[in-house]
């Protein structure tokens, strides 16, 4: 009879899931390219495996390998496009593995904590969290990431207690979706790390699961790394190692710019992301340092989330090892590459740990004032209140067209489209982005302050157009236009948009 009520439950809960999800993403669906230009290069690479071409970037004159995206999310669009070329097939795609994401979140919070009021709560702050609905309506791999990370540690889970064949079943489960989150993002290391704290310091006598998983790994993993060596090593290792992935120039870190980068990283997880992606309620300005009232909220969310993970009543060493093995990359990664799409993944459980620890607190400051079994209905209300704001804004966001900067340079990318010139390179500051607006061959340019290097440059890549635009990157204004400025006779004006001003220049032979 419990257990006929508790699926009954849990079926009216999932489906207030679905419900709750179609209305919110309807309402923030954009149909427009997003402007960060990786989620360009995923569906470039996905058309070129689904053309057969491999794994290269086709925007490209040369058809060179691609060394830099893992090729999880490639390899789940160019599947895709095989049913429906289309920018919106993708997003949609994203959409369905949010709404699986949150159902599958609801279930792994409910089990984890042992507290169904804190999994339904999660749920309301989750669906309307705006860094999920944008992620999932964009061509990016932070959505099918989290959705393999948490079936992964799923099935670990249900594999923690069990024995037999089921376990090995299990165990098996969690090592693909492990691997295919892996090589969506290399982030998912933290996954095989954190099942290896747990096998040491909680399994002890199954330690041959981790005797399984690493070899496993490491035959899995071979062909992307022995493939990767050979076009020149990893791309996210060398600009690990820089002070300024953007800033080639600067150089390589030393131990001291080691110790500058996790502090900075350490101080703006706490005062920002951190905050930002549980309460997305105010934008921030990286240049800015933090203030006194966000680090003392900052500090205090902290605080709030770790009482809440030391008093989970299930599979807590799991937790703070993916969680702990997740910011230990992080906090080593480039503090210039901000904002909260990092700790995403994250997110169901900063949040879990959070609620866990609102409700541990003021239990133990007076045990009347605890969370009722029931989601109370004033709860929800204030949750959608305070979070309909920044939906909102998502909501104009997709109804509004390109900003005129971001407009004058896709018209450019037209023109070729329109005169149907196709053999041509495109050197421009938003390569791939370009390409899927015109249809030419696109590069970047050399990065250095040394014009005439730069011109070089453009010719052994073959260029015939340079686009100046007006993106706001710093190395248009840093690099590109001091050197056509000093080399102004070797160029020839074709097109001038103006509000703002963005040129499309022919390179001289």
């Amino acid at each position: 009879m419990e257990l006929s009520k508790n699926l009954n439950r849990d079926m009216f809960i999932l489906i207030a899931i679905l419900i709750g999800f179609m209305i919110c993403y309807a309402y923030v669906f954009d149909t427009k390219i997003d402007m960060n230009g990786d989620n360009a290069s995923y569906y470039m690479l996905g058309k070129a495996l689904w053309q057969g071409e491999g794994y290269v970037s086709i925007n490209s004159v040369f058809k060179s390998p691609n060394n830099h995206f893992p090729p999880g999310y490639p390899v789940i669009i160019s599947g895709l496009l095989h049913v429906w070329d289309s920018f919106t097939a993708v997003k949609l795609l994203n959409g369905i593995l949010l709404l699986c994401t949150l159902m599958l979140s609801y279930l792994l919070v409910r089990d984890i904590s042992g507290n169904d009021a804190v999994a339904m709560i999660s749920i309301p702050f989750l669906l309307v969290n705006t860094h999920l609905l944008r992620f999932s309506t964009i061509m990016m791999s932070e959505i099918p990431f989290l959705f393999f990370s948490l079936l992964s540690i799923y099935f670990f889970f249900k594999a923690y207690n069990q024995t037999g064949k089921r376990e090995i079943t299990n165990y098996i489960g969690a090592f693909i979706f492990f691997m295919v989150a892996f090589y969506i993002r290399t982030l998912g290391i933290a996954l095989l790390a954190s099942f290896g704290l747990v096998v040491i310091f909680d399994l002890k006598k199954k330690w041959k699961v981790l005797a399984a998983f690493i070899p496993a790994f490491v035959l899995s993993y071979a062909p992307w790394w022995l493939r990767s060596q050979h076009l020149g090593g990893n791309s996210y290792i060398k600009q690990l190692v820089m002070i300024n992935p953007y800033r080639p120039e600067l150089g390589r870190l030393n131990v001291g710019d080691l110790y500058v980068r996790i502090i900075k990283n350490i101080e703006r997880y706490i005062t920002r992301e951190i905050p930002d992606v549980l309460f997305p309620f105010k934008t921030f300005d990286y240049r800015d340092e933090a203030s006194i009232g966000e680090w003392i909220t900052g500090v205090l969310i902290a605080v709030i989330i770790i009482v809440g993970i030391v008093n989970l009543k299930r599979y807590k060493k799991l937790v703070v090892g993916y969680m702990g093995s997740t910011f230990v990359v992080l906090l080593l990664w480039p503090d210039v590459w901000v904002g909260v799409r990092f700790v995403l993944p994250l997110l169901p459980f900063l949040l879990m740990g959070f609620l866990n620890g609102v409700q541990y607190l003021l239990t133990a400051i007076h045990k009347k004032l605890i969370f009722t079994k029931i989601m109370p209905f004033w709860a929800v209300l204030l949750i959608l209140i305070a979070f309909y704001p920044d939906v909102r804004n998502l909501h104009q966001k997709a109804r509004k067209r390109y900003e005129p900067k971001w407009n004058n340079y896709f018209e450019i990318a037209k023109w070729f489209r329109k005169r149907e010139i196709t053999g041509v390179v495109v050197s421009c500051r938003k390569p791939v982005m370009f390409y899927l607006f015109s249809g030419t061959f696109t590069t970047n340019y050399k990065y250095t302050q040394d014009d005439k290097d730069l011109i070089a440059d453009l010719k052994v890549r073959k260029t015939d157009y340079v686009v100046i635009d007006q993106l706001g990157y710093s190395s248009t204004i840093r690099y590109l236009i001091p050197a056509i400025q000093n080399n102004s006779d070797q160029f020839e004006l074709i097109l001038h948009f103006e509000q703002p001003d963005t040129y499309l220049l022919k390179l001289l032979p």
